[in-house]
C-alpha cells in the first residue's frame, strides 16, 4: 500500500464498528458496482445486523437463494426464506423467479405454503413434489387454491385418518372425492360403511357427500347381488339334480358319461363354495342320483360294447387278410421266399369271415398275384446285389488309396476305370456307396491342391520372414534401447539367412542376400559397442554386489551374532523387510564379471542363508499362531451363526456384541482366510440384526397404525368437543372411549401425549355437557345480540362509525354534496327476515324487561324512519300502523267508557253497586254480568294481540300512542278486577308458538308486557 493510499479515507461500509457498517449499507447507491458490495456484505459480513440490512436491499432472486443457503443466523435465514416464499407465491408474467425462489426453500411448511397459493402451475407442481410430510400434504389437499394441486396432494397421502379428514373438510370436489376413494380402499370392509356414512352426512363438499352416498349404494347393490347369487346357486343345485334324474331314466345318450362328469364337476364347484355351504341331506341325495345314473349308463354301455365286439371281430379278419396282401406287395428283403411261405400258412390258418363269396374270391386272387410278384423281385435283387457288392469293394479301395501317405496314382486310375464301367450297368445303387466313392475322389483332389498350396505358402513365409528380419535390423540398429541380447540374436539370424536363402528365382534370391548382408553390416558396430558396455556394467555390478554382501553380513552379525540369539518378533520382521530389499537389489545387479560371479554368489549365500533359516522358523511359528487364531474365530463364527436365527432380540443382541468384542481381541489369521472368516462372521451378525430391524420396523408399523387410529379418535373427539348435539355426541364419545381400549399400544414416547390429547378432548366435552343449559342460553343470547347488532347496523347511517382524524393531520376536502340515494330494493326483505328471525328467538331474561328487545325495537324504528318509502303499503308502513294504533286506542277507550260511565264516588255508582249486590242473590243475574265483562276482556286481549303485531311508529307520536293504549288497557283491567271475582280467572288466549308473557294477579297480561314484545309477531 502506498503512502497516498494510507492517507485516503476508508469507506464507512468497511468500518470496524458493525453499527456504522449497517448504517452505511443503507446509504450505498443502487448501481452495479455497489450492488456487488451489498451482495458481498449480505453474505460475508461477520455481524448479523449488517447482513440483515444488506440482505434487505438485495432484490435478485438468485442472490437471495444463495444467501438463504449459507446464512448462519436462524432468524435471518427464516426472513430470507419467507421472502423467497413471497416471491414464489407472487403473481408474475413468467414463473422463472418463482421457480428459482423455490429452489432455495427446504422447510416442509414453506413448501406447503407455496404449493397452496402459488399462481404458477410449474412452481406448484415442483413444490408439491418436494413435500414428504403427511401433515403438510394434507394441508395442501385441504387448502390449495388450485383444485388439481389438491388432487395431486391427495394422490401422495396414504394415511387413512388424513384422507378421511381431507374428504370431510375440503371444498375441492375432485380432491375430496379422491381422498374419499383412497380412504375407502385402505379401510377394512367392516369399517367402510361407517366411513361412508360419516362422509355422506358431515362432508363439507356436496360432491363428496354425493360420492359417499353413491358408494353406499354400491355396497347395497353388492349385498343385493350376493342375495341374487344365492338364489342362482340354489337354482343350479336343482338343475344338476334334475339332469341326473333324467340321465338315470334315459341313459342312451352318446355323451351320458360326459354329462354325468359335467354334473359332478358342477356339483363340486357348488359344494366347494365358501359363501354357500351344502347341507348333508342334499349331498346324500346327490350321491344316490349319481349312483343310479352311473349304473344305468354302465348297463347301456355293456350292451353297446357286445355289439361292437362282434363287428370288430369280423372287421379284424378282413383287416388281417388286407394286411397279408399288403405285406406281400411290400416285400423287398432277401428272405422273400420264406416270407411268402409264412404268409401262405398264415392265410390258410385264418377262419372264414362271415362275408360274401365274391369278396373272399377277390382277396384270394390278390393274394396269389402278390406272391408271384414277390418271387420276381427276389430274383432281380440277387443279380443286382452281386453288382453292388463289387461297386462297394471299389469304393473301399478308393477310400484306402485316398488315405495312404504315399499316394499310388496308377492304382487310383485303374480303380476309377472299373468303377465307371460297372456304374453304367447298375440301375440302382446304394447312395452311401456312391457317396463314399465321391468323397474319396474329392479327398484325392483336395490333397493335391493342399500340397501345392502348402509349398507356395511356406516359400512366401520364408521370404517374408527374411524381409522382416532385414527391416527390423535396420530399424533397431539405431535405437537407443537396443540390448546386447537382441543385437546378438539379430546378427545370428542374418548369418543363417545369408547361408541358406529361400529357393526363389535367382535374381530375387540375390537381392535378398544383398539386403541381408547390408543389415548385418549395419548391426555389427552396434553389437561390438554393446559388448563393451556389458563388460563395464558387469564390472560395476561387482562393486554393488560387494556392498550388498557387506550389508547382509552386517545384518547377520547384528541380529544373529550368537548361535542362541533370539531376536524380538518386531526385529525379525524388520530383518525380513531389509533382506527382501537386498534381494530385490541383487536381482537388479545379478550380472557380474564371469571370473568373479560364482565367488560373489557363494559369499552372499553364506551370509543370507542363516538369516533366511531364522526367518523361516519365525514365520512358521507365526503361522501356527494365526492358525490357532483362525480356530478361535471359527468357533466364534459358529456361535454367531447359531444365534443368527434367534428371536430373543435383547439377550441375543448383547451376546453378539460380546462376540464382536472378543473377535476384536483375537489376533490376525492367515491372510488367505482373513476375508472369508470376516465375511462369515459379519453375515451372521448382519442376518440377526437385519431380522431384528425388520421385526422392529414391523412393530413400528403396527404402532403407527395404532397411532393413526388413535389420532383419528383424537381428531373426532376434538371435533365433538365443540358440538352442541349433546346426547348424540356424548354417546359417540363413550363409544370412542370403548374403542380406545381395544386399540393396541403405540410408541412409548408418544403414548402419554396421545392419551392426554384424547382425554383433554373428552374432558372438554363433558365439562361443557355439565353446563349445557347455560351454554344454550349463552348461544341464544349471542344469536339475539347478533340480530340486534345487525338491525342497529342497518339503522346507522354510512360513515357514522368513522373515527375523527387526529389533531394536526391534514384533512381532505369533503366531496360535493350529492342527493341522498333512494332506499335499496332489498331493504324490505332484509327487515322482514330480521324481524322473523327475531320473533323465532326466545328471551333469556326470566324476570323484568329485556334490554335487547328495547334495543331491537329502537333500531327497527330508526330503519323505518330513515326509509319510509321502502315500507309503504306493507305491514311495516308507519302511517298505516299509526292509523291502526289510533283505532285500537279508540276501541279500548270505548270499553273503558262503558266500564266507568259513572264516577266511583257518585250516588249513581253506589246505586249500581247495590243493584249488582241484589242481582247476585237472583238466579243468573251475577253470571250474566260476569259473562259481559269476560267478553269485553276478550276483546281487549284481541286488541292487545293486534297491537303486538303492528310495526313500530317512531318519534313522539309513537310514544304518545303507546302511553295512551297502555293507560286505556290498565284502566279497563282495573274495572275488570272489581267486577270479576279473583278466584275465577279467565285464561288468556295467546297465539300458537309464542311464549306466555307475564301476568298480573288476575292472569291477564299487563300493558307493559305488550309494549316490550310488540314486535314478536
Amino acid at each position: 500500500m502506498s503512502f497516498l493510499d494510507r492517507l485516503r479515507p476508508q469507506p464507512r461500509w468497511k468500518h470496524p464498528d458493525p453499527a456504522i457498517r449497517a448504517a452505511a449499507v443503507g446509504e450505498l447507491p443502487d448501481d452495479p458496482e455497489h450492488r456487488a458490495i451489498i451482495s458481498e456484505l449480505a453474505g460475508g459480513d461477520d455481524d448479523v445486523r449488517v447482513r440483515r440490512t444488506a440482505a434487505a436491499r438485495v432484490t435478485a432472486v438468485e442472490e437471495l437463494v444463495a444467501l438463504a443457503g449459507r446464512e448462519r443466523d436462524g432468524d435471518l435465514k427464516h426472513e430470507l426464506l419467507e421472502r423467497l416464499v413471497e416471491i414464489a407465491t407472487r403473481a408474475a408474467q413468467t414463473d422463472g423467479d418463482a421457480a428459482l425462489a423455490l429452489s432455495g426453500i427446504e422447510e416442509q411448511r414453506q413448501l406447503a405454503s407455496v404449493a397452496r397459493t402459488s399462481p404458477h402451475e410449474n412452481v406448484r407442481t415442483a413444490a408439491l413434489g418436494r413435500i414428504h410430510d403427511v401433515k403438510a400434504l394434507a394441508s395442501v389437499a385441504r387448502q390449495a387454491a388450485d383444485p388439481q394441486t389438491a388432487v395431486e396432494a391427495v394422490a401422495r397421502i396414504a394415511d387413512v385418518g388424513e384422507l378421511t379428514s381431507i374428504a370431510l373438510k375440503t371444498e375441492h370436489k375432485e380432491a375430496g372425492i379422491a381422498a374419499l376413494e383412497r380412504a375407502a380402499e385402505a379401510t377394512l370392509p367392516g369399517d367402510m360403511r361407517q366411513l361412508l356414512d360419516s362422509a355422506a352426512t358431515r362432508a363439507r363438499s356436496k360432491s363428496v357427500s354425493k360420492r359417499a352416498r353413491a358408494m353406499i349404494q354400491s355396497l347395497d347393490e353388492a349385498e343385493a347381488a350376493r342375495r341374487a347369487a344365492l338364489e342362482q346357486w340354489q337354482q343350479r343345485v336343482v338343475s344338476v339334480m334334475a339332469r341326473l334324474e333324467a340321465l338315470a331314466a334315459a341313459p342312451s345318450s352318446a355323451d351320458a358319461r360326459r354329462q354325468i362328469g359335467d354334473a359332478e364337476s358342477e356339483w363340486r364347484v357348488l359344494a366347494g363354495s365358501a359363501e354357500q355351504p351344502m347341507d348333508d341331506d342334499t349331498n346324500q341325495r346327490f350321491g344316490g342320483l349319481m349312483a343310479q345314473a352311473m349304473a344305468a349308463v354302465e348297463r347301456t354301455e355293456r350292451e353297446i360294447a357286445e355289439r361292437r365286439a362282434e363287428a370288430e371281430r369280423q372287421a379284424a379278419i378282413r383287416a388281417v387278410r388286407e394286411s397279408i396282401c399288403e405285406r406281400l406287395e411290400a416285400f423287398r428283403g432277401e428272405d422273400t421266399l420264406d416270407q411268402i411261405e409264412k404268409a401262405r400258412a398264415e392265410w390258410e390258418g385264418l377262419p372264414e369271415p362271415g362275408e360274401e363269396a365274391r369278396e373272399v374270391e377277390e382277396f384270394r386272387v390278390r393274394f396269389e398275384e402278390a406272391c408271384r410278384r414277390a418271387r420276381e423281385r427276389h430274383q432281380n435283387r440277387e443279380r443286382l446285389r452281386q453288382l453292388q457288392s463289387r461297386l462297394a469293394g471299389l469304393a473301399a479301395d478308393a477310400e484306402r488309396l485316398a488315405g495312404e501317405a504315399d499316394f499310388n496314382e496308377s492304382a487310383w486310375h485303374s480303380a476309377t476305370r472299373e468303377w465307371e464301367t460297372l456304374r453304367q450297368q447298375a440301375d440302382e445303387l446304394d447312395q452311401a456307396v456312391d457317396d463314399r466313392y465321391a468323397t474319396a475322389g474329392a479327398a484325392v483332389r483336395q490333397r493335391e491342391e493342399e500340397r501345392r498350396a502348402a509349398a507356395e505358402r511356406s516359400l512366401r513365409q520364408h521370404v517374408q520372414r527374411m524381409e522382416q528380419l532385414v527391416e527390423r535390423t535396420h530399424k533397431r540398429a539405431g535405437a537407443e534401447d537396443l540390448t546386447l541380447r537382441e543385437a546378438d540374436r539379430a546378427a545370428r539370424e542374418l548369418r543363417a539367412a545369408i547361408e541358406a536363402p529361400p529357393p526363389v528365382e535367382p535374381g530375387e534370391r540375390h537381392v535378398l542376400v544383398e539386403r541381408a548382408e547390408a543389415a548385418l553390416a549395419a548391426i555389427s558396430p552396434k553389437l561390438h559397442e554393446l559388448r563393451e558396455m556389458d563388460e563395464w556394467k558387469r564390472f560395476a555390478n561387482a562393486a554393488v554386489q560387494e556392498e550388498l554382501i557387506a550389508r547382509t553380513e552386517a545384518l547377520r552379525a547384528r541380529y544373529l551374532g550368537a548361535p542362541d540369539a533370539q531376536p524380538a518378533p518386531e526385529d525379525l520382521e524388520k530383518v525380513a523387510r531389509q533382506l527382501h530389499e537386498i534381494q530385490e537389489r541383487w536381482k537388479q545387479v545379478a550380472e557380474a564379471p564371469r571370473a568373479q560371479a560364482q565367488a560373489l554368489w557363494h559369499r552372499y549365500r553364506q551370509a543370507a542363508d542363516p538369516i533366511q533359516a531364522k526367518l523361516r522358523e519365525f514365520f512358521a511359528h507365526r503361522s501356527e499362531e494365526r492358525a490357532a487364531n483362525l480356530q478361535r474365530k471359527l468357533a466364534l463364527i459358529e456361535r454367531a451363526e447359531a444365534l443368527a436365527d434367534s428371536t430373543d432380540w435383547i439377550k441375543t443382541a448383547e451376546e453378539l456384541k460380546k462376540l464382536q468384542a472378543e473377535w476384536q481381541q483375537i489376533g490376525a489369521v492367515p491372510r488367505q482366510d482373513t476375508k472369508a472368516t470376516w465375511k462369515r462372521f459379519r453375515e451372521a451378525c448382519d442376518r440377526f440384526f437385519t431380522r431384528r430391524n425388520a421385526d422392529l420396523a414391523q412393530r413400528k408399523e403396527v404402532w403407527s397404525g395404532n397411532l393413526a387410529r388413535k389420532e383419528a379418535l383424537c381428531a373426532r373427539a376434538e371435533e365433538l368437543a365443540a358440538s352442541r348435539e349433546w346426547e348424540r355426541a356424548a354417546a359417540e364419545i363413550r363409544r370412542m372411549q370403548a374403542d380406545w381400549k381395544t386399540i393396541g399400544p403405540v410408541r412409548r414416547n408418544k403414548s402419554e401425549a396421545i392419551w392426554q390429547r384424547f382425554r383433554a378432548a373428552c374432558d372438554t366435552f363433558f365439562e361443557r355437557y355439565k353446563r349445557r343449559d347455560e351454554i344454550e342460553l349463552e348461544v341464544r343470547q349471542a344469536d339475539r345480540e347478533g340480530l340486534v347488532a345487525e338491525m342497529e347496523a342497518m339503522a346507522s347511517p354510512p360513515g357514522a362509525g368513522a373515527e375523527p382524524p387526529p389533531e394536526g393531520a391534514e384533512v381532505a376536502p369533503e366531496p360535493p354534496a350529492r342527493e341522498t340515494p333512494g332506499p335499496r330494493p332489498d331493504l324490505l326483505e332484509r327487515v322482514r327476515s330480521l324481524r322473523s328471525r327475531w320473533n323465532q328467538t326466545t328471551p333469556v331474561v326470566r324476570q323484568g324487561a329485556d334490554p335487547l328487545s328495547a334495543r331491537f325495537v329502537t333500531a327497527l324504528a330508526a330503519v323505518l324512519a330513515a326509509s319510509p318509502e321502502a315500507f309503504r303499503g306493507t305491514e311495516l308502513d308507519m302511517d298505516a300502523s299509526r292509523q291502526k294504533m289510533e283505532k285500537l286506542c279508540t276501541r279500548v277507550e270505548g270499553f273503558v267508557g262503558e266500564a266507568g260511565a259513572a264516577p266511583a264516588n257518585s250516588s249513581k255508582a253506589l246505586a249500581e253497586m247495590l243493584r249488582e249486590a241484589l242481582a247476585a242473590n237472583t238466579i243468573g243475574g251475577r253470571a250474566g254480568e260476569e259473562a259481559k265483562w269476560r267478553a269485553m276482556a276478550d276483546e281487549v286481549r284481541q286488541a292487545q294481540a293486534a297491537w303486538a303485531r303492528l310495526g313500530p311508529v317512531p318519534g313522539e307520536a309513537g310514544r304518545a300512542l303507546n302511553e295512551r293504549f297502555h293507560r286505556a288497557c290498565n284502566r279497563f283491567f282495573e274495572h275488570y278486577r272489581r267486577h270479576v271475582p279473583p278466584g275465577q280467572p279467565h285464561p288468556p288466549a295467546r297465539p300458537a308458538g309464542r311464549r306466555p308473557l307475564s301476568r298480573g294477579r288476575s292472569g291477564v297480561r299487563s300493558c307493559n308486557d305488550v309494549s316490550r314484545g310488540q314486535v314478536l309477531q
